[in-house]
């Protein structure tokens, strides 16, 4: 997955820009074109140019001008007019034509670059379109052309005029993907072009390249010799079949969509506050890599659909906790979902189960209490358990004693600052050492955090839940993405961001003692130290051989982990517990 580190945007913006690309309408401009005259009229010394796109269709490919009956019905004369696209690009242009009606159905038959890849399909595919001429000089052939193709034909014979049942087949057929936007003719739509329309052709000629239905790429044992070239005509003959009637993508095609949809927002939800800028700062910093505009194309598109399908809202920060039930069956990985539930973790609605959503709130056993601080008379939360037949007192809260709650280790430990850089010798602590703790208490140790992780079961237990919808910039960051509750009112509050993750680091009692090796680990090294074969490598043996300090300065918890560090930090917070 590609990471991308942008300035923190908000998700409120970000909603409600969804909210007007779902349920608005904008007129987009086309090239020019006005098709509310109706009537038949002839054609004579016609030129027609476009591009034939899934990806584009390669140079060679056949193309298509059936010329329609005067009498306004839409049958084929039987002349037909035939050329080749002239690029790898899917240009193609007929000249010089003479027709008895301006209605001609069109189509393109060949093999096309796959828009994302620029790799050549194994199989050919054939698109239609159906188009008004009289006051056209391009027309393009794509996948909404020949999604609407039957459509179009269909609400004619009811008696819509062809400018009409043109426009209400292509808002039947984007609505089916979640895009609410008017376009008058699909045969000016271009995949390379930047329009809403475009941008969203785009996108359905990507997400059809990637369904299992017909892609033999799924089978990863089978030889081109193997491929069954019928199953992609027949998948997207599918989609103008299922239109045709009524203008309404059958579940059993929506359910692919859709789970595609899902893994794709769920897989790039680090898109989501993906800007115009950083697009363009990213791709300016790493020309040669995939541009993060076909990840975020991905990602918008994969919402669009999987949210329309599912009747959702999209899951932001402000949702974050809230859980909708699966009312509609979709497909992931082959596999058909019919139950469970989407938890939002403020990026994605997360498929999962009630059970999984209940079992999350449920306390982790444990007594609340409070203790004071003689020496200043603050007040501090404390929680306590059993552990292996013995009680274990926490305060439940950051040491904010002389400090706002940040020491250095020396600080915390109450020892000299020269040991920030040297090492501490076991004597200086003892093994339940007060340091920077009121009376009574301790600094905790490496033994007593292990106790800690252990009882709760997930370090995620032990995080104030506010970490995820708290105005810092650290609960953006992607390590934070899930959804946890303050299950042991242990509040851990993070203090440190690093590449948009977030820490919590506390120091720890235990000191750093002197590691002396065996006389067999000498032995070995100092072996290999005389067949050295450069300096660089003798100098990394010696490290070795030398006398080196080990021990362990503090915890570092973040959503997802709890380790030991052997680095002493400028600043940590402390917990202490009661002896």
């Amino acid at each position: 997955m590609i990471y991308f580190l942008n300035e923190k945007k908000t998700l409120t913006f970000w909603a409600l820009a969804l909210t007007v690309l779902l349920g608005a309408c904008s007129d987009m401009e086309t090239s020019g074109t006005s098709e509310e005259a109706e009537g038949v009229v002839a054609i004579s010394d016609k030129k027609i140019a476009g591009v034939s796109q899934k990806g584009p269709f390669v140079k060679g490919s056949d193309v298509t001008l059936k010329e329609t009956s005067k009498n306004g019905d839409f049958e084929p004369t039987g002349r037909e007019f035939t050329t080749k696209t002239i690029s790898d690009k899917g240009d193609f242009k007929f000249d010089g034509i003479d027709l008895e009606s301006q209605y001609v159905l069109l189509s393109v038959e060949g093999r096309y670059e796959r828009e994302h890849t620029g790799e050549v399909s194994s199989c050919p595919m054939r698109l239609d379109a159906v188009s008004n001429l009289e006051k056209r000089e391009t027309v393009n052939i794509n996948l909404l052309t020949h999604f609407e193709y039957k459509r179009v034909l269909n609400l004619v014979k009811e008696g819509k005029t062809f400018a009409e049942a043109k426009k209400q087949a292509a808002k039947e057929v984007l609505g089916a993907f979640g895009v609410k936007i008017d376009v008058s003719s699909a045969e000016d739509l271009n995949i390379y072009n930047s329009s809403d329309g475009d941008r969203t052709l785009y996108n359905i000629s990507r997400i059809i390249d990637e369904q299992p239905e017909w892609n033999y790429w799924h089978d990863w044992y089978s030889a081109d010799d193997d491929i069954d070239c019928s199953k992609l005509q027949a998948y997207v003959d599918g989609f103008a079949d299922d239109f045709a009637d009524d203008g309404v993508l059958a579940d059993s095609i929506m359910q692919d969509l859709a789970g595609e949809g899902y893994s794709s927002a769920k897989e790039w939800s680090n898109m989501m506050d993906v800007d115009e800028d950083d697009i363009k700062r990213k791709d300016g910093a790493n020309p040669g890599e995939l541009s993060i505009r076909f990840l975020k194309s991905e990602y918008d598109f994969g919402i669009l659909v999987f949210l329309n399908y599912m009747d959702l809202e999209l899951c932001t920060a402000d949702l974050w906790g809230e859980y909708r039930k699966l009312d509609r069956a979709m497909v992931l990985d082959g596999e058909r979902i019919e139950s469970g539930y989407f938890l939002c973790n403020g990026y994605y609605w997360d498929l999962t189960t009630k059970e999984h959503i209940d079992s999350l709130k449920i306390p982790v056993e444990h007594e609340s209490g409070t203790m004071t601080d003689p020496r200043d008379g603050r007040k501090y939360q404390t929680v306590s358990f059993n552990y292996e037949g013995k009680t274990y007192e926490w305060m439940a809260e950051d040491l904010k004693y002389d400090s706002e709650g940040l020491y250095t280790w020396t600080d915390a430990m109450q020892i000299d600052d020269k040991y920030m850089t040297e090492v501490a010798e076991d004597s200086l602590i003892g093994e339940k050492h007060q340091g920077i703790c009121p009376d009574g208490w301790h600094v905790s140790s490496t033994e007593e955090w292990d106790i800690l992780v252990d009882y709760v079961g997930d370090v995620k237990n032990l995080l104030n839940e506010n970490w995820r919808t708290s105005d810092l910039d650290a609960a953006f960051g992607k390590d934070l993405i899930g959804v946890f509750y303050n299950r042991f009112d242990f509040n851990l509050m993070p203090m440190d961001t690093v590449y948009l993750e977030v820490y919590y680091h506390s120091y720890r009692q235990d000191s750093y003692h002197i590691e002396e090796l065996d006389e067999f680990m000498k032995e070995r090294y100092q072996w290999e130290l005389k067949y050295a074969k450069n300096d660089e490598e003798r100098e990394e043996i010696e490290k070795y051989l030398s006398p080196r300090a080990v021990g362990d300065y503090y915890v570092q918890v973040s959503p997802y982990d709890y380790r030991v560090e052997e680095e002493p930090l400028k600043e940590g917070k402390v917990r202490c517990l009661k002896n």
